[in-house]
């Protein structure tokens, strides 16, 4: 019976080790899964900061663009009304104004168009980025949308081929020296001048839409990763702590057994011993 006892001591206590090593494991990993997702999402929270530093830049851009063109275009406008129909004695500045349309006006144009073209890549990086992060706990969010940036590139080719016929008909008009230009000559060349301010505006406004998309993305994502990150750190320390209380219950188990173990075992009465009830007593 002492050896089985013994045997089934050894046996808790060999139990007992191995859920202290699997315990000290589980602290390990907990912080070091904790460590490993925080990077993660801070390696997509960087990616979408980054966005949006390259849209802001962009858009900062684009705006300077539009704001100086539209001057331009309004300055062609008044040119184009003051002239009117006396073509032959204003030639010169109807010269002048396509001059400035083509050295000015149309090289903005695609200026514009190569601002934005990093601005859309950065979109593209941070909707993936959002995709990413959106997999992890209360992060859900969605991506931002690329329709409005995509209009926003057709404004300008319907913006680039107006100034090109603006530009054409300003040219024709300087080559053929006419005595006078036709009132629907100036109504065409006035409602060109007016479409390409239309495309203008609605370029800036589908930008600053863009921009102010994006920014409040960030901000969402911003009080979201404070709160993302302590709830990975509160995770690993209530495991730590469960974990840990794992340890120390199976040190009192070790112990426990271990003293039981080494106690020597109490030595039975020998028959020698022993008061016979039957020994008749001296007198």
């Amino acid at each position: 019976m002492r050896i089985l006892e013994k045997t089934a001591r050894f046996a808790a206590i060999a139990a007992a080790v191995l859920f202290i090593g699997a315990s000290l494991v589980g602290i390990f990993g907990a912080w070091f899964v904790s460590r490993k997702a925080s990077d993660v999402a801070l390696k997509g929270f960087g990616v979408i900061e980054m966005g949006v530093g390259v849209v802001d830049a962009g858009v900062g851009r684009v705006d300077e663009l539009i704001a100086t063109s539209r001057t331009e275009v309004k300055q062609a406008a008044e040119t184009i009304t003051t002239i009117g129909g006396q073509a032959a004695a204003n030639s010169p500045v109807l010269s002048a104004l396509n001059e400035r349309l083509e050295t000015n006006l149309a090289p903005r144009i695609a200026r514009m168009q190569q601002a934005l073209v990093p601005v859309r890549d950065a979109l593209g990086n941070v909707s993936n980025a959002v995709s990413l992060v959106s997999s992890l706990p209360m992060m859900a969010e969605h991506a931002p949308r690329l329709a409005a940036l995509d209009e926003t590139f057709n404004r300008i080719e319907e913006m680039s081929a107006n100034t090109t016929q603006l530009r054409s008909t300003l040219r024709a008009l300087v080559g053929e020296q006419k005595s006078g230009i036709t009132p629907e000559t100036v109504a065409a060349l006035k409602g060109l001048v007016q479409r390409i301010d239309t495309r203008l505006g609605e370029v800036q406004t589908n930008v600053q839409s863009v921009r102010a998309d994006i920014d409040a993305l960030q901000v969402r994502l911003d009080k979201r990763k404070s709160r993302l990150l302590f709830v990975f750190n509160l995770v690993a320390l209530m495991s730590t702590l469960m974990l840990g209380w794992i340890v120390y219950t199976q040190v009192v188990v070790i112990r426990h057994h271990w003293t039981r173990i080494r106690r020597p075992a109490a030595r039975p009465l020998t028959d020698g011993g022993r008061v016979s009830s039957t020994a008749t007593p001296r007198t």
